[in-house]
């Protein structure tokens, strides 16, 4: 089987909550709460983890000099803060070291618990070239 596909099947299941035992917050008819968390908290949050990122990235460059893209991801955190599906929804790096390493990273991340008691679906552009 073809790595991306089998990684792009991979992040639909986790996208779908398969293989996780996190629950996902339900309102009293059955449909998702939704919570809510201010953009500069998100941003803090993968602030504070660039520099997991940049070494996805550094380890790829040093076999490929001239790679640059972008990733463009989409992740749920749960009501406890952790992240419980990723998504990447968009890729112009094409490589899946860079892209399989980022939802591994993405999963162990804790952001502080949403406002409302929710999930908050994110989607953040992840953004890779060379430093000068």
């Amino acid at each position: 089987m073809n790595l991306k596909y089998a990684a792009f099947l991979l992040s639909i299941a986790a996208a779908l909550g398969c293989g996780t035992s996190k629950p996902v917050a339900r309102g009293p008819s059955g449909p998702p709460v939704r919570g809510s968390l201010d953009k500069k908290v998100i941003k803090d949050v993968i602030r504070e983890h660039h520099r997991e990122v940049r070494a996805c990235y550094e380890v790829e460059l040093v076999k490929q000099p001239d790679l640059t893209g972008r990733v463009l991801s989409q992740f749920t955190i749960s009501p406890t803060g952790n992240v419980v599906a990723v998504v990447l929804r968009d890729s112009t790096v094409s490589n899946p070291s860079i892209e399989e390493c980022l939802r591994r990273h993405l999963f162990t991340w804790k952001f502080p618990e949403p406002v409302g008691g929710g999930n908050v679906d994110v989607v953040y552009a992840f953004n890779f070239i060379p430093s000068p």
